[in-house]
């Protein structure tokens, strides 16, 4: 998912949010969690009353991998990527609920590759160079999207130089 936040920025100043699309927050995803889980743990109990007690930590070990799959991918729907294009200078950081990651480029000599593979069993790959260092943005975004992104970054990039 690719943001344009508010035009409330300087002139020349451009704020690129990206992400990746997610449906459902952490509530969310326990509410239906506890939905979901509620069938295998009725299952066991009702062979667990049947004396067929091994179909027990069979139930339990479903619905904790099920917990574990909905908590990692709710985690990395988290994931974002800030570009900010400024007046001398670009700046992206990526993280998940902290920012960690920090890169800065000269906004003159930025060079956009939106680079796609001649196979067509690969995605895009969308990188921002600068005097031998790179950065690999929108992994998150479709093709059609990380190309959207290639231009808005050219369009930003480009202006007022």
């Amino acid at each position: 998912m690719l943001e344009f936040p508010t035009p409330c920025q300087p002139s020349g100043h451009h704020t690129l949010v990206i992400r990746p699309t997610r449906s459902l927050s952490w509530s969310q995803a326990k509410r239906v969690l506890w939905l979901i889980s509620g069938l295998p743990i009725t299952v066991g109990i009702l062979f667990a009353a049947l004396d067929i007690l091994w179909i027990l930590p069979f139930a339990g070990l479903e619905v904790l991998l099920l917990w574990v799959a909905f908590y990692v991918v709710v985690l990395e729907g988290e994931y974002q990527e800030i570009v900010r294009v400024e007046a001398h200078k670009v700046v992206i950081e990526k993280g998940r609920q902290r920012l960690v990651e920090h890169y800065e480029f000269d906004r003159e000599w930025l060079r956009v590759e939106l680079r796609t593979p001649t196979d067509g069993w690969y995605p895009s790959r969308l990188q921002l160079r600068s005097h031998g260092r790179s950065v690999v943005l929108g992994q998150c975004l479709t093709d059609g999207e990380r190309t959207e992104l290639a231009q808005a970054l050219i369009n930003a990039i480009g202006k007022n130089r």
